[in-house]
């Protein structure tokens, strides 16, 4: 049950990706969400990262094909799949962090 709880916020952003739903998109975070790119960069601010959100996943319709969920910790969740978006594609690794139902951060690692 537990896992399920973790995994819910993820699951829906990667089907509110899959279908462009950028409302549900944004539903998924944490006002205080963060994201940084590879396993030592460093995270961006709240605002930054809300303005991430719309250029780099609303705006350029990102998407994981094929997404596979792995529960790594009590409050942290692995994508891995085929990331693509308008002009860029690449191998999912995605590492979200997950509290009280909202992600509050999302590492790229690639």
């Amino acid at each position: 049950m537990q896992d399920e709880t973790l995994l819910k916020p993820v699951k829906t952003l990667m089907e509110a990706m899959q279908t462009e739903n950028a409302e549900l998109i944004r539903a998924q975070f944490s006002e205080t969400a963060t994201q940084a790119y590879g396993s030592d960069g460093v995270m961006k601010t709240a605002e930054e990262t809300k303005k991430w959100i719309e250029s780099d996943i609303v705006d350029r319709q990102g998407k994981v094909a094929n997404p596979e969920y792995s529960v790594i910790s009590e409050n942290e969740v692995v994508v891995k799949g085929q990331y693509s978006s308008v002009g860029y594609t690449n191998k999912a690794n995605f590492l979200f962090t997950v509290e009280n139902g909202l992600i509050t951060s999302w590492r790229m690692r690639y």
